[in-house]
């Protein structure tokens, strides 16, 4: 795993913030979250400091195998009985079959492959944007196929650093959240918006999550959780298996 996935995923094991965790080091947020979004690298330095924060080894944040995983694994596995131990190797092979799918990714080295994007439609990664039924075709390029449904462009920042205005999501139809917190793309059919957020189900509603967590000089997030009712106004288009910056071609 790259480091930029790694500091992200123990940041948010950890219940931290982009936010607090930069304070914690002693710096501004922006530059930590070019290190999530791969952006740049820590200093040696604050390499230590997050290695220290998070309670592990520099070689683990910069994605070389750490051998506690491999131990902890062993030891849940010997504790388990025989029958539910085989269902514990079941269901990882499934989710590794599940995961390969979803991530089927092909690296085209000499040329680029065409995705067909609508042009009036629009995902909000902010407070909702408008669209409308009717709608052309533009045709952007890649440098990687994804197996998807639709792609549509991206408009707002709430979901920097992992999404960008701009961007084309490549979303595969799916009409219910299968990971909490996973990305997906939201129909508020009532109001005629369109969102790309992290999604909660609850009981009564569908809670839209930004992963920008910059707050204004009150205190107060930029981008605050929309709640959408839990009825037939409110719809999962799909989920977001993919966001490229299109590449221009060359003739």
């Amino acid at each position: 795993m790259e480091f930029s996935k790694r500091l992200k995923e123990l940041r948010k094991e950890n219940g931290y913030t982009q936010k607090s965790i930069s304070e914690m080091l002693g710096i501004k947020q922006p530059p930590y979250q070019r290190w999530e979004s791969g952006k740049s690298m820590p200093t040696a330095a604050n390499l230590e400091l997050l290695a220290k924060t998070f309670n592990v080894s520099v070689s683990y944040l910069l994605g070389e195998t750490d051998v506690r995983d491999s131990y902890e694994i062993v030891e849940i596995m010997e504790q388990l009985n025989k029958p539910r131990q085989k269902e514990t190797i079941d269901f990882a092979k499934n989710k590794l079959i599940e995961q390969n799918e979803e991530n089927k990714i092909i690296i085209l080295n000499n040329s680029l492959v065409p995705y067909e994007v609508e042009e009036e439609q629009a995902l909000s990664a902010g407070y909702g944007e408008g669209y409308t039924q009717e709608y052309g075709k533009e045709i952007v390029y890649w440098n990687q196929q994804v197996k998807h449904d639709r792609a549509i462009i991206i408009r707002g920042n709430s979901m920097e650093p992992d999404y960008h205005y701009g961007q084309i999501a490549l979303i595969r139809y799916q009409n219910c959240v299968d990971v909490p917190g996973g990305i997906y793309a939201v129909d508020d059919i009532e109001k005629g918006l369109a969102y790309i957020k992290s999604v909660y189900v609850e009981d009564e509603f569908i809670r839209l999550v930004s992963l920008n967590d910059e707050e204004n000089f009150e205190g107060n997030r930029l981008f605050p959780d929309i709640l959408l009712p839990r009825n037939e106004n409110t719809r999962i288009i799909g989920k977001v298996v993919a966001a490229f910056t299109p590449i221009e071609k060359e003739y």
